[in-house]
């Protein structure tokens, strides 16, 4: 986002719940990454959208409304539909830059037809396969169990590089 913004930028970052640890993780980075680029604590606008296409769709059209120099929009959460959809509705599609989390076939239709920019794919099969192995090493005292975390691969995907 501070590739496609400069300090003092108006942007909305959108969480479902602060509440929500891998959300409110996403949100914490993503604002320290820009407060590092200079950014300020009051030109991001946070909204809570519960994942709920509706609250989101109300949410980012209400903001955008308020503060009508809005440059990008960061979601850390679902419901990237809702917020594509306010953008459209206002006539700011490909004037606001978006940047979503899960590559998700609603994501790639959104990437795929200029709506969002940017969608941060994380390997799901891994994430969820990689636990169970562990437990069932631990459980059955087959090997030793890994005290050091993991790095899940990243992928920044956009409409040029999406894969099907």
């Amino acid at each position: 986002m501070a590739k496609y913004l400069r300090p003092g930028d108006q942007l909305i970052a959108a969480v479902a719940n602060p509440n929500f640890h891998a959300h409110r993780l996403r949100l914490q980075g993503f604002c320290d990454l820009l407060y590092e680029k200079g950014f300020q604590k009051s030109s991001i606008h946070l909204i809570e959208t519960y994942n709920d296409y509706m609250l989101t769709f109300q949410n980012v059209k209400n903001i955008l409304r308020q503060k009508p120099g809005i440059k990008g929009i960061y979601m850390a959460n679902h419901s990237v539909s809702g917020c594509a959809e306010a953008i459209h509705s206002m006539g700011l599609t490909g004037k606001i830059h978006v940047i979503s989390h899960d590559l998700t076939e609603s994501t790639k239709r959104l990437l795929k037809s200029g709506r969002i920019d940017f969608a941060i794919a994380q390997d799901i099969y891994q994430q969820g396969y990689r636990p169970l192995l562990e437990l069932r090493k631990y459980l059955s005292k087959t090997g030793p169990r890994e005290m050091e975390t993991s790095r899940q691969k990243i992928d920044i995907i956009c409409a040029e590089n999406i894969y099907l």
